[in-house]
């Protein structure tokens, strides 16, 4: 049985194939302006490698984020628009898990990812085949991060970190001793293997369902939804 992992929450994209378990291939792309269109062209790509059609997926995986909105809009899009029109099995996994499953298993992780210019996406978790949170997915602004460590590091030594180089350049001053390893954008394999997981243990989301994990809040008000006083 095979599954296809999508990711497009970053400026690169990646897609992944996952074959009884075992990961077949995964290719990370700069999608530049045409994300979709790439997204789908590296998909081809992957499943002609491996000299298959779209008709031997049997599941496809999609990181629901955190991420960039239109980024997270478009992957989620086409993961359901696939899953309707092929009658797939379709499971979402956040971009936490994806970053922590990579890891060495056991040690408390800090993932943390970009979000505004002043803010990161950051969240603990105890890498296992499906991470383990250790503490909420939050966005925290710069100035907060220390606060923000005091409350939610585990109580362990030895943790290591996963995330972005402006990540790093924030976080390693306050905790020195963590181990990192640089990514650009979340792992498409690392989506690939969570969703695996999730898969044969029965998880499903209906296409008409599934939605982006959107942890940054809105930067305007919509029209008609401001409060009112009397």
């Amino acid at each position: 049985m095979y599954l296809l992992a999508l990711e497009s929450t970053a400026n690169l994209a990646g897609v992944a194939l996952v074959h009884s378990g075992k990961l077949m291939g995964a290719v990370q792309i700069a999608h530049g302006q045409n994300l979709s269109g790439n997204l789908l062209h590296a998909t081809e790509w992957l499943l002609n490698r491996h000299g298959l059609s779209r008709e031997a997926i049997r599941a496809v995986a999609v990181d629901v984020g955190p991420g960039a909105f239109t980024g997270l809009k478009i992957g989620v899009m086409i993961a359901k628009t696939l899953a309707h029109a092929l009658n797939l099995d379709l499971v979402g996994v956040s971009a936490f898990e994806a970053c922590a499953c990579v890891m060495p298993e056991g040690t408390p992780t800090l993932v943390a990812l970009p979000a505004r210019r002043d803010a990161l996406y950051v969240q603990w978790l105890l890498p296992k085949p499906i991470p383990e949170p250790l503490s909420q997915p939050a966005m925290v602004l710069q100035h907060a991060l220390s606060a923000w460590l005091e409350q939610t590091t585990p109580a362990r030594e030895g943790c290591q970190a996963i995330g972005s180089p402006r990540a790093r350049g924030w976080l390693e001053p306050l905790m020195p001793a963590l181990r990192w390893r640089m990514i650009e954008a979340p792992p498409p394999e690392g989506v690939a293997q969570v969703g695996w997981v999730r898969w044969q243990a029965g998880e499903r989301t209906s296409p008409f369902q599934m939605v982006p994990f959107y942890l940054q809040p809105p930067s305007i008000t919509p029209p008609g939804t401001r409060a009112r006083t009397p």
